[in-house]
């Protein structure tokens, strides 16, 4: 039996007296024209990088997945609500406005977040500070070179014609592309908040599919979703081929666990560079490292 420590964050929202797009929506960009390139380093595979907030540094984990921003903090501020993770537990969080998050030369303000104390998570990275959400990415254009660990924002576009859009729809913020293994495509999270290359929900057609073409074993993982760290058991395997639009990934993991959805992770992407176009909607494009 295997072991392997994961980290995988996801938020879902319970009724907050309006939509998720307007609390998404609130707050601004400072400067009027911004651009900043920023270094970042990697916990289990998940991207983190130095935030100013609260007028201290901190480190912060970069989470498409998540409908929201969400500050570390061990006594819960605000109106309290109960949220669940990505494996259905609840925990606590409170929530608000925060009126300043720094990133690099960039302000953001008056950001909407949700805060708690992430026990489990913690004590993971260092000088945690919490997670960028939807609400900060979705106000600049992010280009993410994965292999060379930086990252540019700006409100100006930022890539050429050499990356190639895949498909995206959204649902509440959030990004989902479509997959194709044998001919068949799956719905899929981007969920850069993820570890796992690629997680499927047991007993979905997807996984029942994937069982069909795959050897799998039997594996036990230390997962981390809101509520804290739990023990998960699970089925682990490679796919030999997987297709996002024209890009062809070849030997993918998969683990099979219980979980909300299909998602695909940050490691899906580790041999790319990734643009998230927010000034054109929320593209998505992709090229290939010129080093793999």
């Amino acid at each position: 039996m295997k072991y392997q420590k994961i980290i995988l964050v996801i938020l879902l929202l319970p009724h907050l007296g309006c939509s998720v797009a307007k609390l998404q929506e609130r707050g601004n960009v400072k400067p009027k024209y911004f651009y900043s390139k920023i270094e970042f380093e990697t916990y289990q595979s998940v991207i983190a990088f130095d935030v100013d907030i609260d007028g201290q540094t901190k480190k912060f984990l970069l989470d498409t997945g998540a409908d929201l921003s969400l500050v570390q903090r061990d006594t819960v501020k605000g109106r309290a609500s109960k949220y669940s993770g990505a494996s259905k537990r609840k925990m606590k969080l409170g929530r608000g406005v925060v009126p300043l998050i720094r990133i690099g030369n960039t302000k953001f303000t008056d950001t909407y977040a949700l805060n708690g104390d992430l026990v489990g998570l913690k004590e993971q990275i260092p000088n945690f500070g919490g997670l960028i959400g939807q609400p900060i990415i979705k106000k600049s254009n992010w280009l993410i070179n994965y292999p060379g660990k930086k990252i540019e924002i700006s409100n100006a576009n930022l890539v050429g014609e050499s990356f190639k859009e895949i498909e995206i729809i959204r649902k509440d913020g959030s990004p989902f592309t479509f997959i194709e293994m044998n001919g068949e495509k799956y719905q899929v999270m981007i969920d850069f908040g993820s570890s796992s290359t690629l997680n499927l929900p047991e007993g979905s057609k997807f996984a029942e599919d994937v069982a069909k073409i795959v050897e799998l074993s039997e594996n036990t993982r230390d997962r981390y979703t809101l509520g804290g760290l739990q023990k998960t058991q699970e089925k682990v395997g490679v796919i030999p081929e997987i297709r996002l639009g024209e890009f062809v990934f070849e030997n993918v993991d998969v683990n099979i666990n219980p979980s909300s959805q299909p998602r695909i992770g940050i490691s899906f992407f580790k041999d790319y560079f990734i643009y998230i176009d927010n000034a054109n909607g929320g593209v998505f494009k992709l090229k290939k490292s010129a080093a793999q």
